[in-house]
């Protein structure tokens, strides 16, 4: 897997296909291996390129260097932009890569040439702050919970309850969240930290300059859809969109209906005129140097 070492952090990404680029920054604790499930062959058959880097603090960048926050995780995915020559691409940010994608449109803005914020919030509301803070007071307590108390756990916080109430689905989720049980650790708490920050950073986003979609997820309990219509009712132009019967993991639970939503946005953008082909002869060859 290829990785680059950038503002003092292993960042470790994927890098597939060609094409124009698309950037996924993905949520708290979460690998960017989720992506492979639906949004990347989806891009990828649309001829797009898909880059995914795992946040700073994940395994195996589990206790790096430098500090875990949202302007230092902004500032790896500017770098890791600026490293492979990507600017202006398109960026999706889910969960606490929104937060993360948010704060990169503020500080970079020329980086981008269209945004994706999925699940996305600027300020924190009461239920999302009691499982945040549930997360990270059982991290701290290194109490080996049964899997299957995990499972359910996860189930309730993370899907809709129409899934909740389809039989075979619901026993697929529940297998899933017994065996992979994600990674945890010093990096992995630090960005549960992040996302308990209190700040209300709504009115920094009326400032944005970048072509924005909001994307909301109908049954989210843990980021409700409404936090994601508040950005995109204050970022001038912006646009919202909202996935029914979904929950906060939504883009997995209904990824047609998501990746729908993403490629027909990606598709408002010119295309990007294609290279010159260069000559293989000497700049001199058949004429005069001037």
């Amino acid at each position: 897997m290829p990785s680059a070492t950038l503002n003092g952090s292993t960042l470790f990404y994927d890098d597939t296909g060609h094409g124009e680029p698309v950037v996924l920054v993905n949520g708290t604790g979460a690998s960017r291996g989720a992506w492979r499930a639906h949004q990347t062959p989806a891009l990828l058959a649309a001829g797009y390129r898909v880059i995914a880097p795992d946040n700073r603090g994940y395994p195996p960048d589990a206790a790096p260097a430098g500090p875990v926050t949202l302007d230092a995780m902004a500032g790896d995915v500017a770098a890791l932009i600026d490293h492979l020559s990507l600017a202006p691409c398109r960026i999706v940010g889910f969960s606490m890569g929104a937060s993360i994608v948010g704060e990169l449109l503020l500080a970079r803005p020329e980086l981008v040439s269209q945004a994706v914020l999925m699940a996305g919030r600027a300020r924190p509301d009461t239920f999302g702050s009691a499982i945040n803070l549930a997360a990270r007071e059982l991290s701290d307590s290194e109490v080996d919970v049964p899997a299957s108390h995990h499972a359910v756990f996860t189930a309730l916080c993370y899907l809709s309850p129409h899934t909740l109430r389809d039989p075979e689905a619901v026993q697929d989720w529940l297998d899933v969240f017994a065996y992979a049980r994600g990674e945890s650790g010093p990096g992995v708490r630090a960005q549960y930290e992040v996302m308990a920050d209190p700040t209300d950073r709504l009115p920094r986003f009326a400032a944005l300059d970048v072509p924005l979609l909001c994307i909301g997820f109908a049954d989210d309990v843990m980021i409700p859809a409404a936090a994601g219509r508040d950005i995109a009712d204050t970022v001038p132009g912006a646009r919202y969109t909202e996935i029914e019967r979904a929950g906060h993991f939504g883009h997995l639970e209904r990824p047609d209906e998501v990746n729908a939503a993403l490629l027909d946005f990606f598709a408002e953008l010119p295309a990007r005129p294609a290279e010159p082909v260069r000559s293989e002869r000497p700049l001199d060859a058949g004429r005069g140097v001037a």
